[in-house]
């Protein structure tokens, strides 16, 4: 019996391929939505992220009271006004990098799908040599 490396290889190679890329998605896919918040020292200043986020204290902007001076943060023995500057907005970014991850996903999943279908062709090549149609005989008839 005459040994097929190509059956070998595709059955082999599609395998690991599809495990390979099958496994990249399920990485992807069960990340923790809660990692996603910036650091506070990363952490941008509430005035550079109010197109984003919007705080409000009784019912009044946040900046507001603040520009107002009417924000005291008492510590043991001092009472000061809260500076605009000290106040840092931390953004939960999953969805941006959910985004991010999309094109990656569709290669992980282009990969899984070549390699599942280099495996079938792999499974089903001796079936596949058989649909091969007969050479054709050219008859060549002298008149």
């Amino acid at each position: 019996m005459k040994r097929n490396h190509f059956r070998s290889f595709a059955i082999l190679i599609g395998l690991l391929a599809c495990a390979g890329a099958c496994y990249g998605i399920l990485h992807l896919w069960q990340q923790p939505a809660d990692a996603y918040w910036t650091a506070t020292a990363f952490s941008p200043p509430l005035a550079s992220a109010s197109d984003r986020v919007e705080l409000f204290v009784a019912d009044e902007p946040l900046l507001k009271v603040v520009g107002e001076e009417r924000l005291i943060l008492k510590k043991k023995t001092t009472e000061a006004p809260v500076a605009a500057g000290d106040l840092v907005a931390r953004v939960n970014n999953y969805e941006r990098v959910r985004l991010a991850r999309i094109p990656t996903l569709l290669g992980l999943a282009a990969a899984a799908g070549g390699g599942l279908i280099l495996f079938l062709i792999g499974l089903f090549a001796p079936l596949i040599r058989e649909l091969v149609p007969p050479p054709i005989v050219d008859l060549h008839l002298e008149a």
